[in-house]
């Protein structure tokens, strides 16, 4: 009998190909999100320090212009934070979309596998009946040529 071939053994690979892609685009949209969170953190460390060098002067004198050019660059600060938290939210929803193909990607993955796996083991039943019926036949002939050399 012919050795086992999965007819949809190219279909399979593009399974595990796809799979690997969809890791792949996970993987850069998680490395996007960490350096977008590295950045907000840096932002917000800045952004302590900006306010809290604000409240070093402790002179009678007041520093009205550098007071308010600390409090005009806090404020943009918070405008750019602002900004990263919205960067961060929208790279959730990408890394999101991304898992959500990944998991496809798994599950058509395993139904093509399951799919060979059923293949080969009807292939190993009928492999098994065609070699019982070879030696059933073989046997049956070594029986006749017995019986006959015995008459």
């Amino acid at each position: 009998m012919r050795r086992f071939r999965f007819s949809l053994e190219q279909a399979l690979r593009l399974k595990h190909w796809r799979e690997e892609e969809a890791k792949k685009a996970l993987a850069q949209e998680i490395l996007a999100l960490e350096g977008l969170k590295a950045r907000l953190a840096e932002m917000q460390g800045e952004m302590r320090e900006v306010l809290e060098s604000g409240q070093e002067e402790t002179g009678t004198a007041v520093d009205f212009r550098g007071r308010l050019g600390i409090l005009q660059y806090a404020r943009h600060l918070g405008g750019l934070i602002a900004g990263q938290e919205g960067d961060i939210a929208g790279q959730g929803v990408k890394l999101k979309e991304k898992s959500d193909l990944l998991l496809k990607a798994m599950q058509e993955r395993k139904v093509m596998e399951k799919l060979k796996e059923r293949r080969l083991e009807q292939y190993e039943v009928e492999r098994n009946r065609s070699d019982y019926a070879a030696l059933d036949e073989s046997t049956a002939g070594f029986l006749r040529r017995a019986r006959t050399g015995n008459e």
